[in-house]
């Protein structure tokens, strides 16, 4: 009679917990989509990305970076390499504009902002799809919601363990069923005998235990693996269901994938909790059962070889649900800025660059510019005056347009081209390379980008060129590599504190400049651009405010004087 009364109350304690973890995930998922309604458009308190985790969501675009397509086919305008990916904290934008709702969306977006594309039209369908996410909030909480469900695979990386299944041993479940076989007769054995049937269940589940996770080692990163394809198709289903007009295509393409797909659904229970969104007590109970079971290790080897002969299908289906996740992170991201634009494109005409109020997206509160040129600018001014801000503001007007479609500025207008860049370069101690030898070294690569046989021409920036070396050398060759790339299909921003340089190459640049306003013993910036070279004398009335001798101060005018006039400088 007690074994019975002992049953009983297990099934109703599992039977409690299990309507407890329905309570709790019910109540989770309402409060989620509520949260996702009212944080739209918000700046919020954003994960701040480890370098593990940069390095995971990274791998996706590492693993295709050959393949210079998008998922409509459309070719790129050349793929951002690392130097101009660091020049440009570009780490920093990604995680400022990730408001992504699952690990395909964080990896499409990184490999998205890595692909610059020279066709104004699919460029223009992004930007519809963008739209159509901000201007309908019940259909893109709808599939936030389905995106959410998919969840993040953690330290591992989805689409590495896709590519590497051929190096997993395939195994027979002949151990593990015979380990479900022990635990069912140890279980009916308590009804039985209960004395008998308690000190059995301890023997199997020693047993079972140490054989799970002696194959567990070998499988558990591609366990993460199938899990999340799995999850991602059961939270698929709800995706499919509705047939939106606006993104119709995307969601066919979807659907499509998940009838080739579905079957990897079957039998499935267990094969990794603890995925929810609750976080609940009630799923601790799933998880040892599935160890004691071999639940996950019996559905791996029947998944290995069904998701070995799909990959270029779950490939597919990652790319359609990573770009609708994007673009709605995109939305959102519009939403954050001060001010922004869609591009316009300026196809045939020759390059030309047509700013209005360009801003820094991630300065709280940016000064901005304007610029409109087809010669490309030659930027002076002093430390901390605002250049290689100034750069880079232009050159993320210039990528995110050919991204995300959208320029943190009033009006953007170009020529669709190749971004490069040389601006904070290193020395590597590591391979022993100098400051020098690296700055030349990145500019190399620009020159030979220029020459490549490319239907795009480049926008270059660069910042401080040659500063790893003397004022002679420098200037004498700076000169010749800028005239080089300004005669070329490249249309040049560069920062200097070389006034020779503005004289030199005022036929090839347009000059342009910062200045600083000294006052009270101390330097202020306006940061505000202006037009021509950079005259002012303040750096030198800085040391005049810091008490050096007036024999010196007053000389360095005079010698700062007689070179502007003269393009020479005289004896001291």
């Amino acid at each position: 009679m007690n074994s019975y009364i002992t049953a009983i109350v297990i099934v109703a304690v599992i039977i409690a917990l299990y309507l407890k973890y329905r309570s709790d995930l019910a109540s989770s998922l309402k409060k989620y989509e509520k949260k996702l309604r009212v944080d739209f458009g918000k700046k919020t308190d954003r994960h701040i990305f480890t370098r593990e985790e940069y390095e995971v969501i990274s791998h996706y675009f590492k693993n295709r970076s050959k393949n210079t397509e998008n998922i409509s086919g459309v070719k790129t305008a050349g793929i951002i390499d690392d130097m101009t990916w660091n020049d440009l904290d570009m780490d920093k934008v990604y995680a400022s504009m990730n408001y992504c709702s699952c690990q395909m969306g964080d990896e499409y977006l990184y490999d998205l902002l890595h692909r610059p594309l020279g066709d104004a039209e699919a460029l223009k369908e992004r930007g519809r799809v963008i739209k159509w996410f901000d201007e309908n909030e019940d259909e893109r909480t709808a599939c936030q919601m389905a995106f959410s469900q998919m969840g993040r695979t953690g330290k591992y990386s989805f689409t590495d363990h896709l590519l590497k299944l051929d190096e997993i041993k395939e195994e027979s479940n002949i151990l593990h069923y015979f380990c479900i076989l022990l635990g069912v007769i140890a279980i009916a054995m308590i009804f039985i005998n209960p004395p008998l049937g308690f000190a059995l269940i301890l023997a199997v589940t020693a047993f079972n235990v140490a054989t799970y996770f002696k194959r567990k080692g070998e499988t558990d990163r591609y366990v993460v693996c199938f899990s999340y394809i799995v999850w991602t198709l059961r939270s698929v289903e709800n995706l499919i269901k509705n047939d939106y007009e606006a993104v119709s295509s995307y969601i066919s393409a979807i659907r499509d994938s998940y009838n080739k797909l579905k079957s990897l659904e079957r039998g499935m229970f267990l094969l990794r909790s603890g995925r929810g969104l609750t976080g609940s007590i009630a799923e601790l109970p799933l998880d040892y059962l599935r160890i004691f079971f071999h639940l996950d290790q019996i559905r791996f080897n029947q998944m290995l070889s069904k998701v070995k002969l799909n990959r270029n299908e779950i490939f597919k289906l990652e790319e359609n649900l990573g770009f609708l996740d994007a673009m709605i992170s995109i939305a959102h991201y519009r939403r954050t800025l001060k001010h922004y634009c869609e591009p316009e494109f300026l196809i045939g005409e020759p390059q030309r660059f047509i700013g209005k109020s360009l801003i820094h997206p991630l300065i709280e509160r940016p000064v901005s510019s304007d610029i409109n040129t087809d010669k490309g600018i030659l930027v002076t001014g002093s430390n901390a005056s605002g250049k290689s801000t100034f750069l880079r503001t232009t050159a993320l007007a210039v990528l995110l347009s050919e991204t995300i479609y959208t320029a943190a500025a009033e009006k953007c207008s170009f020529s669709p081209c190749r971004i490069y860049s040389s601006m904070s370069v290193e020395d590597d101690l590591i391979k022993g390379e100098s400051f020098y030898m690296a700055e030349i070294r990145g500019m190399k690569r620009i020159l030979d980008a220029v020459r490549s046989e490319n239907e795009f021409p480049l926008m270059c920036f660069t910042d401080e060129l040659l500063k790893g070396t003397n004022t002679v050398e420098r200037v004498a060759a700076g000169a010749q590599i800028l005239k080089s790339l300004a005669n070329s299909r490249c249309l040049l921003f560069a920062a200097t504190h070389d006034i020779e340089l503005t004289y030199m190459l005022e036929k090839y640049m347009d000059n342009c400049h910062f200045s600083e306003i000294a006052s009270d013993g101390e330097i202020s910036f306006d940061y505000i651009l202006r037009k021509g070279r950079a005259e002012s004398r303040d750096a030198i009335k800085l040391l005049e405010m810091m008490g050096y001798e007036a024999d010196i101060t007053e000389a360095a005018f005079d010698t700062a004087e007689t070179f502007v006039k003269t393009g020479e400088w005289p004896e001291i």
